[in-house]
């Protein structure tokens, strides 16, 4: 081996070694922000134009822009919550009023032998075949009281995980804000892109990531519309209520819209109507619910050119890979994908075939093929 060779690998090696060992320390300690920051760089990507365009109305303060995005995002996030979380809690309340009178021994022992036959009997008719028997006042009430007990911890757990996570994820989105284009050009010295090449990939990623939030936007107000009809054709009392639970329900993610059209096709069924719970449970799944699997990739394939099929795929894949961050996270993969495959194809291929031949900038060969991936995208 010549000396030179030598020379360079005693030097090389070792760098390389302490690269690797830096990188798999800085993954231990930032793994569990990696998906956040995943989610937190794909929002600011989408957000960029915005930012600059309102850095420039308020006279180049980056930071400023910055803070108000996050703000904006951060009501964005937090009011249809908050607004669902009222009209649960308005509705437990009604609950608890209608319940309160139910639960004098008396009243207790006549609702399980008279008032639930006379007003479902097919209900009653079940219970009385499957050996299940009134249970004792005192027997519910411990029982009810437990798993409430338990269901309270785990949702106050919950929510002080998701908040801290929030709020890991505003600070991410503040600072990529910000040091965006400072973090870009830092990134793009060890890029082993082209300009041309990361143009592309960051206007995919770009218009991925708008699709998605636009979906995610778009989907709950259809989905609403199409409930109120159900509710009003079923018969549930207040549709318009019940149209605006499954508005901010489809906004949260996994869960949707049945964490409203169940309790309305239960009540239908508690009060007698058995044939209209049957209907409204099965329009709840095949037409309110399947609203979210056909809009979504529609919305994915017109603003991003993805499949419908792939646009799918992404979004339920990424929900059962990465919880509900998997919304913005899937689709944000599969456009790399495709990249890596546009720039495969067009870019590296091209090369390999045109041996011996001056071939023009790879700039120029990914942007000029854009027109030909188009029609990969259609179904």
């Amino acid at each position: 081996m010549p000396i030179r060779s030598r020379t360079n690998w005693r030097v090389q090696g070792p760098l390389l070694a302490f690269l690797l060992v830096s990188l798999a320390l800085a993954f231990v300690v930032f793994r569990y922000f990696l998906l956040t920051f995943a989610v937190a760089g794909s929002v600011a990507l989408m957000l960029s134009r915005v930012h600059g365009a309102l850095s420039r109305r308020l006279g180049g303060r980056d930071g400023l822009a910055a803070a108000l995005l996050a703000l904006a995002v951060m009501l964005v996030i937090l009011v249809p919550l908050v607004m669902y979380g009222v009209l649960i809690g308005q509705q437990a309340m009604a609950f608890l009023d209608w319940l309160r009178p139910h639960l004098e021994p008396q009243e207790w022992d006549r609702f399980w032998r008279e008032t639930l036959p006379a007003r479902s009997p097919a209900v009653a008719r079940f219970l009385r075949q499957a050996g299940w028997q009134a249970p004792p006042l005192s027997a519910s009430i411990a029982r009810v009281t437990g798993a409430a007990n338990q269901y309270f911890q785990v949702v106050l757990a919950g929510t002080a995980a998701v908040l801290l996570d929030l709020l890991i994820f505003l600070m991410m989105l503040f600072f990529l804000l910000r040091d965006g284009e400072a973090l870009r050009e830092s990134l793009r010295g060890i890029s082993p892109f082209t300009r041309g090449q990361e143009t592309e990939l960051i206007e995919h990623l770009a218009g991925t990531v708008k699709a998605s939030m636009q979906a995610m936007i778009v989907v709950p107000l259809i989905q609403g519309v199409v409930a109120f009809i159900g509710f009003s054709a079923f018969g549930v009392p207040s549709p318009l209520l019940w149209a605006v639970m499954v508005i901010f329900a489809a906004l949260i993610p996994i869960l949707g819209s049945p964490l409203a059209w169940i309790p309305a096709a239960l009540y239908l069924l508690v009060n007698g109507h058995v044939a209209k719970a049957i209907g409204m449970a099965a329009y709840g799944v095949f037409v309110i619910s399947m609203v979210d699997n056909i809009v979504k990739p529609m919305i994915l394939k017109g603003a991003a050119q993805i499949h419908t099929m792939l646009g799918f795929l992404s979004i339920m894949g990424g929900l059962l890979a990465f919880g509900p961050k998997g919304l913005i996270v899937g689709p944000v993969v599969l456009s790399l994908v495709l990249s890596a495959y546009r720039i495969y194809r067009y870019d590296i291929l091209r090369w390999r075939e045109e041996e011996g031949l001056e071939m023009p900038p790879p700039e120029t060969t990914a942007t000029a093929e854009v027109e030909h991936e188009k029609s990969l995208a259609a179904p």
